[in-house]
């Protein structure tokens, strides 16, 4: 498994990922490198920066920024899509979603020393994202969520499944928050991605804080 096998130390790293926090702009209330700050302050262990609808050039300013900061920090920034950013700034890694670049295209942008994840909503995705050398999936959307167009709830029967079965690093996501991450740890959940519940909160800070709090099982 690459996890053992990569010697920069990225994805031995990740392994121990339990909280994942995806910064959109347009879910924010201030700018996003100050929502950064906040969740890197508040305990998140990566980072993910998607802007679905910002042309190249906005992107790669915020990503620069990004890169920057979580060098510093020591914290895990992976880019949505976006392979030819990704390799610009030398992002740690790059999340793909089931219609975007195929996974060894990117491998081949971004070099394959880098983490690789892929959205999943069902089991036969999950079991062909690992056999193609993803270093982790996204499971979900296990609840409801309308930060992105997805298709309804796979639930957490997709995560007890994945919790079976696949050997790579998973990580829930989709609507989760302070009121359900319960039932997530309960199916065998360990990673979160979380979104709009920290990055759309009053207090990102505070809200990371909790949800760390909660992963710390």
């Amino acid at each position: 498994m690459r996890i053992n096998e990569l010697g920069n130390g990225l994805l031995k790293t990740f392994s121990d990922v339990k909280l994942y926090v995806i910064i959109s702009s347009n879910l924010v209330k201030k700018p996003s490198i100050e929502v950064l700050q906040d969740v890197i302050k508040g305990g998140a262990d990566a980072i993910q920066l998607r802007e679905k609808t910002m042309s190249d050039s906005e992107f790669l300013i915020i990503a620069h920024a990004f890169k920057r900061v979580t060098a510093q920090s020591k914290t895990i920034f992976i880019v949505n899509d976006r392979a030819e950013i990704a390799k610009k700034v030398d992002a740690d890694g790059l999340h793909i979603g089931q219609s975007d670049i195929e996974l060894e295209t990117a491998r081949k942008i971004l070099g394959y020393d880098k983490i690789f994840g892929v959205s999943t909503h069902n089991i036969s995705q999950a079991r062909r994202a690992q056999q193609a050398g993803a270093d982790y999936i996204g499971v979900g959307p296990v609840f409801y969520t309308a930060t992105k167009g997805y298709e309804p709830p796979v639930g957490l029967e997709y995560l007890q499944q994945v919790k079976k079965e696949i050997t790579i690093p998973f990580i829930a996501i989709g609507g989760i928050n302070l009121g359900n991450i319960q039932e997530v740890l309960h199916a065998g959940g360990r990673r979160v991605a979380i979104c709009s519940a920290i990055i759309g909160s009053e207090n990102i800070l505070e809200a990371t804080r909790s949800f760390k709090d909660s992963l710390m099982v």
